[in-house]
């Protein structure tokens, strides 16, 4: 995809093509090797569409059932598979005895919102129908997401329930596409936000346009406010949501750090400040290396332990 480079005069703070081409250096996702993972089964067809693959990772060792984690990978809803991206943030749960799956799901501009939620749903109905088949716990599903990854793992935990955004149509209809614990890794939740207010009033330098365009009317299929706030995770938070964590970096240049936030100050008013866990880490920026440290990984892990382990 052609990236443009536009910085226009709105009083913010931005990145220079010499500092962005710095940041691509570092932060930029690598190809996943599971080679040393020893119980695996990849490409795992999970919907009705060719698109719709899988790969499954199990501990070394026992027989299950295992609670499992999905990791949903990010890259603005038009790129990145499921082992390009950050599934390392938590591959390491399998030593602490989890199944990890990580799905592929299709991508703008060949789709758009809310294909890609029909996607995931479907793999964890998928799941969820053969979890005898591979020592699944079908009563204990947790999911992680970064950035637009981050995005759908919101809406995947906050609308169980809701007919529209299942996509039944793709395979497993009846079963249950509900995930019981949630973590949410930078990913924006009100897309009707002013970012750039934000960005002026935080003085936090952000990356200048990119993808050639409005990414949100690409995926979403609209620029349109009043119907980006109504498909925004944050419209749909209500009392019955499981428990949510939150990682983001206050240097975020890509995702403003509010959108953490206000996600984290309305779960704790409507649900009681015990369903979410935000933090917000100075000095990290979007898709920061931080964030696959073995402690951010112990963090994460331990969080879904405490959600679906106790």
């Amino acid at each position: 995809m052609e990236m443009t480079w536009k910085q226009p005069d709105d009083g913010c703070s931005y990145y220079t093509p010499e500092e962005f081409a710095q940041f691509g250096d570092v932060f930029s996702p690598v190809e996943f090797d599971s080679s040393y993972i020893r119980r695996k089964h990849l490409d795992i067809p999970y919907g009705t569409l060719p698109e719709q693959k899988l790969d499954l990772y199990l501990p070394d060792e026992g027989e299950g059932p295992w609670p499992v984690i999905f990791y949903v990978h990010g890259g603005g809803w038009s790129m990145g598979t499921k082992t390009l991206g950050a599934v390392t943030c938590v591959i390491g749960a399998l030593e602490k005895g989890y199944a990890v799956i990580a799905p592929d799901y299709r991508l703008a501009p060949v789709v758009t919102f809310p294909e890609f939620i029909f996607d995931i749903k479907t793999a964890v109905r998928w799941a969820r129908a053969h979890a005898a088949d591979y020592g699944l716990d079908p009563e204990r599903f947790g999911m992680i997401g970064d950035s637009a990854g981050g995005h759908i793992t919101l809406m995947m935990g906050f609308t169980a329930g809701h007919p529209e955004y299942e996509g039944e149509q793709y395979g497993w209809p009846g079963v249950s596409s509900a995930v019981q614990a949630i973590c949410d890794m930078y990913g924006p939740s009100d897309l009707a936000a002013d970012e750039t207010a934000w960005y002026r009033e935080s003085k936090v330098k952000r990356f200048p346009s990119l993808f050639g365009g409005n990414i949100y009317l690409t995926a979403f299929g609209t620029d349109n406010r009043n119907l980006l706030k109504l498909i925004s995770p944050i419209s749909f938070v209500t009392e019955d949501i499981p428990p949510v964590m939150i990682q983001q970096g206050h240097e975020d240049g890509i995702v403003p750090y509010q959108h953490s936030e206000i996600l984290a100050e309305k779960i704790a008013a409507v649900c009681g400040p015990d369903r979410v866990e935000c933090h917000i880490y100075e000095g990290r920026n979007h898709s920061d290396p931080a964030f696959l440290t073995e402690e951010s990984v112990r963090q994460v892990v331990d969080f879904f332990d405490r959600k679906l382990k106790n």
